[in-house]
């Protein structure tokens, strides 16, 4: 159904605001048509109707030495009696070879160079930036005059002398458009689904760093034609006629004929203000401004199991999860242990910050920072995901592992469509066919529910809503066939009826192909109505797991019996306070030695000072020295 929204008017501009659009509308419509002529002039100057620029016009008569302009010769003649407007034109062709040429070749080069600075970070980055800033800091004219001295100027000097002094522009620019787009959960999925770094920069990174790195090209242009006029009018120009070589041309006989070095003087000056004007618009349609989305999950500890159990698909031994900041070093993950089988539902729950995306990051290595330290025993079929080769792990991630994504919109590159998107999880994988692979898309879309699907495969996220989105990140998780999948609060920003039928399409496809599921969500009564098992973490560690009926009925830890009691409940009388849990999370960097929950907990005793182990009652297991019921036998 159509909703049409109306908005209350916008309130009155001043004049000068109202129109300032049109006046910049118009420059760069100018600005494009001066670039088009020049171009124009650039490749047919053989061609147009006017006279040949070394033809010497005293000989012929028809152009004066030091003639004005005027509408025998529009630019005037030069001491030799040369047509200006001729050599203008034919000048035209090696500036824009020369310009072209450089902006092409050190835009992609740069590119290349602040992709990797960028991605990969750590060493390679702090090097590339080290010899970006020499390069900055060397003046290139003295570079110039040396080379000149040495070799002379020629357009097969200038080319890579230019080239390799217009590289660190574009690469400083594309490294910290890069730094930011290589922490958006697109990025994120694409690791989790096991494609390479190489696939991920040039598939996922390249396209949109591209954009800023194309709006500095124009600006990029116009500092080579600066540059090449400047060397010219120093005596250093090329072996043809250029713009600068006029203007120094005529800048001995400024007193006499004016106009000599005045008029490409000009044809320069304008050339170089379109490029510029045009460069800013495009800059202000294309800059995608990313926002830097960094998730800090908490936790500290260590902790080592027992072997994992036989028929468990997911087996978690120990982890630990370290990453550094600038406040020290956050331990995210803390001793987790844990055992998932086959067709099994897991919830973990928890605040915002106690470690629940963090632990499945941990799970498929995807992290938002680098320098990240894991330890433990990480075991789905059998791979250990931490110790296994780089080959072996990309092979497990996206075929027995799939990762549905919090946020659909950034996990998705919203500059390719949603089939290439699902074409590329299968071809990576496998060895299926570009055609094959569209159609199992459609079968993929078509499975979880999107209709229309074989139109729906041709068209972008952001035309998509969002619980479209949501059952595409769907597909891209199963579109391998994993066992086991890993959803991180899938139903976020999601009204009521999209939740359930999002939950509903995770049960039904996890029974249907005997997937275990581990689903992190905030909503306790969705852990309740959709999961087998629950785990609640706290500060980085998993306090109390269990059948989540067990759990929810008879709570031990007193944290999980606080999350219950904040939960809001319709049965409650008309205007009751709702219950919330005091006090703040411990600090990630600086974790208290004994019972992390101590410091909010109201039964807190001496005894809290010191780590509680793990108590077992029945099927549930809790980290507490004083549980709420008081039942247990305590294990140290």
């Amino acid at each position: 159904m159509a909703v049409t929204e109306t908005s209350a008017p916008s309130p009155p501009r001043s004049r000068r605001e109202a129109d300032e659009r049109p006046r910049l509308g118009v420059v760069v419509a100018l600005s494009l048509a001066w670039i088009g002529l020049v171009v124009l002039m650039a490749v047919f100057a053989d061609v147009l109707p006017v006279r040949d620029p070394s033809a010497l016009g005293i000989r012929t008569g028809e152009v004066g030495r030091f003639e004005a302009p005027g509408w025998n010769a529009w630019f005037g003649g030069d001491a030799q009696g040369r047509d200006l407007f001729a050599q203008t034109i034919h000048a035209t062709r090696p500036v824009l070879i020369l310009a072209t040429t450089v902006t092409v070749m050190s835009a992609s080069l740069g590119l290349l160079v602040g992709l990797a600075a960028g991605y990969i970070g750590g060493r390679t980055d702090a090097i590339i930036m080290a010899i970006a800033e020499v390069m900055f800091a060397f003046p290139s004219l003295v570079l110039l005059f040396a080379i000149s001295a040495i070799w002379g100027i020629s357009m097969t000097i200038l080319i890579p002398v230019f080239t390799i002094l217009g590289i660190p522009p574009y690469a400083r620019i594309v490294r910290g458009v890069t730094i930011t787009l290589a922490e958006r959960e697109f990025v994120d999925a694409a690791r989790a689904l096991g494609a390479s770094s190489r696939r991920i920069i040039l598939r996922e990174l390249a396209p949109l760093v591209a954009l800023p790195a194309v709006a500095y090209a124009f600006l990029g242009f116009a500092i080579v034609v600066a540059t090449e006029g400047a060397l010219a009018f120093l005596g250093l120009g090329l072996e043809q006629d250029t713009w600068g070589s006029l203007i120094n041309d005529g800048r001995g006989v400024i007193r006499e004929a004016p106009h000599l070095a005045m008029i490409p003087a000009t044809v320069m000056f304008v050339t170089i203000m379109a490029f510029n004007f045009v460069g800013d618009a495009v800059r202000s349609i294309i800059d995608p401004r990313p926002v830097l989305v960094a998730r800090r999950r908490s936790d500290d500890g260590a902790d080592t199991d027992t072997a994992p159990a036989a028929e468990a698909l997911l087996s978690i031994r120990g982890l630990t999860t370290r990453f550094p900041t600038v406040g020290g070093d956050v331990t995210a993950v803390d001793g987790i242990s844990l055992d998932l089988a086959q067709g099994q539902t897991l919830g973990i729950v928890g605040e915002s910050g106690s470690g629940k995306t963090m632990l499945l990051r941990s799970i498929t290595g995807a992290f938002p920072v680098a320098g990240v330290e894991r330890r433990g025993r990480v075991l789905v079929d059998g791979i250990d995901l931490l110790t296994a080769l780089p080959a072996e792990r990309r092979d497990a991630l996206g075929t027995r592992i799939g990762v549905v994504s919090q946020n659909p919109l950034t996990a998705l590159s919203p500059v390719r469509t949603v089939g290439s998107q699902l074409s590329e999880v299968m071809r990576v994988h496998g060895t299926i066919g570009r055609a094959a692979a569209r159609r199992r898309a459609v079968d993929l879309l078509e499975q979880v529910g999107i209709p229309q699907a074989d139109r729906r495969v041709d068209q972008y996220p952001h035309e998509l809503s969002g619980g479209m989105r949501q059952r595409v990140t769907i597909a891209l998780a199963l579109a391998n066939e994993p066992k086991l999948l890993l959803a991180d609060e899938p139903t976020t920003a999601l009204d009521v009826t999209i939740q359930d039928q999002i939950l509903r399409l995770l049960r039904s496809l996890t029974e249907e192909r005997g997937m275990a599921l581990v689903l992190v969500t905030h909503d306790l009564a969705v852990v309740r109505g959709w999961t087998d098992d629950v785990a609640v973490m706290y500060a980085g560690q998993i306090v109390e797991h269990g059948p989540t009926d067990d759990v929810f009925s008879t709570p031990k830890h007193r944290y999980t019996q606080a999350l219950l009691e904040s939960t809001p409940r319709l049965d409650l009388p008309p205007h009751s306070r709702l219950a919330a849990i005091a006090g703040q999370p411990p600090s990630l960097v600086d974790l208290p030695s004994g019972c992390r929950f101590a410091s909010r907990c109201g039964h807190a005793s001496e005894a809290c000072g010191d780590q509680p182990g793990e108590t077992v009652v029945g099927t549930v297991r809790y980290r507490c020295w004083h549980p709420a019921d008081g039942e247990g036998s305590h294990g140290g």
